[in-house]
């Protein structure tokens, strides 16, 4: 299987599309960047991990809570960004939450980058977090570990996952994310109301998509369709959450229905009336995220800890 895209007059538009989108986002976070965010709970580190490809690294950010001792055996969690598969400047946009994942349920966060596409599509972001939760579980052996996913980077945890099975990876926290790559190219929100988050017209997702998986790759391949996997080989505590007005609601949804309907033991779905894209925080000067952010961290938080504690 090819693991680039040919040069063509297809890719070149992918290209000059992406370059766009980067700049874009660029100027946006300079207009609305994150406030400072410090909290002396929590000691931040950076660690570049050995990629599978030799003269790689990758970059992680590694959060420990400040009163753990440094041979204290902690559970884990992997934090994979959200980027719509091509942003690379989005490592760190969940920093804030991923402070308090550390303080509250006093565990080991790390927050990991990968490749994006079109320069470097499917499977390469794959083997990136793959090469991560290795690394990490030869580092740390013995913990429990879990993983947290937004947008892209859901699709990429649950993916993740399943690959490694149940007796690796002990629960997800999954924030908007990308289930299915048919159904999320071709996604359409069920309200067309949106209060919060950011609008993902359909030929954006489609653009996402097309830079993400090449032409010929079989779209139902676990690790760009994982919300297709079996029961049994997902984790066995999962949270979700979308909002009604995010056109990755429907597969996300539709997922969470069928493992609460075939008996998995701890499958929770948070279906947020219209909220869109990236609800909680907004790209915009001025802007606010969704009031209920804080509420629906609370919400995550609280049901790592009990993963963890089970």
């Amino acid at each position: 299987m090819a693991r680039t895209h040919p040069w063509s007059l297809r890719y070149l538009r992918l290209w000059l599309v992406t370059k766009f989108f980067r700049l874009v986002t660029r100027v946006q976070l300079w207009r609305a960047p994150l406030p400072p965010f410090h909290n002396p709970q929590v000691i931040r580190t950076e660690r570049n991990i050995p990629s599978r490809d030799q003269g790689r690294s990758i970059r992680t950010r590694w959060y420990r809570p400040a009163s753990a001792s440094p041979d204290e055996a902690l559970p884990v969690l992997i934090n994979f960004h959200g980027s719509g598969f091509i942003l690379p400047m989005m490592l760190g946009q969940e920093e804030p939450f991923l402070h308090i994942v550390a303080e509250r349920a006093r565990c080991l966060v790390i927050d990991a980058d990968y490749r994006k596409a079109p320069e470097n599509p499917f499977p390469l972001p794959c083997e990136d977090v793959e090469d991560v939760a290795l690394y990490v579980l030869a580092q740390v052996p013995h913990t429990t570990m879990s993983f947290s996913g937004w947008s892209a980077g859901g699709n990429l945890a649950l993916g993740l996952a399943v690959l490694l099975g149940p007796e690796r990876v002990r629960s997800l926290l999954l924030f908007y994310p990308s289930t299915a790559a048919k159904e999320d190219r071709d996604g359409i929100p069920p309200e067309t109301r949106m209060d919060s988050g950011s609008p993902m017209p359909p030929g954006v997702l489609r653009h996402f998509v097309d830079c993400y998986i090449l032409p010929e790759t079989p779209l139902d391949d676990l690790r760009l369709s994982p919300g297709y996997a079996p029961t049994e080989s997902m984790p066995r505590h999962i949270w979700a959450v979308a909002g009604t007005a995010d056109p990755l609601y429907t597969p996300c949804s539709t997922m969470m229905k069928r493992l609460q309907r075939e008996g998995h033991p701890d499958a929770v779905f948070r279906s947020l009336p219209f909220a869109g894209h990236g609800f909680v925080r907004s790209m915009e000067p001025g802007g606010t995220p969704d009031p209920r952010t804080d509420e629906v961290y609370t919400e995550a938080i609280e049901f790592l800890c009990k993963s963890i504690a089970t």
